[in-house]
């Protein structure tokens, strides 16, 4: 039988989820811009790529970080109820 109500487990997975979903919401508007800058503003010849992205390994973290804790938190939402 599941708890009726809001409870304080319940309020922090929701709040954790949301959290997370917002970072990796974050991440991914980043790795669009990077992606837009990469076609439509292509990096001068003499110099490599990642000195003109040095936000990509962070916006792939956010993503696959926030990804991962938002489904583990959701699916324990999903599992109480």
């Amino acid at each position: 039988m599941a708890p009726e109500g809001l409870t304080a487990s319940r309020v922090y997975l929701y709040t954790v989820s949301f959290i997370a979903l917002i970072v990796a919401i974050l991440g991914a508007v980043n790795l669009i811009a990077i992606g837009i800058e990469v076609f439509v503003y292509p990096a001068p010849q003499p110099y490599p790529a990642p000195q003109y992205y040095p936000e990509l390994p962070g916006s792939v973290a956010q993503v696959v970080v926030g990804l991962i804790v938002w489904g583990y938190h959701w699916m324990l939402l999903k599992k109480e109820q």
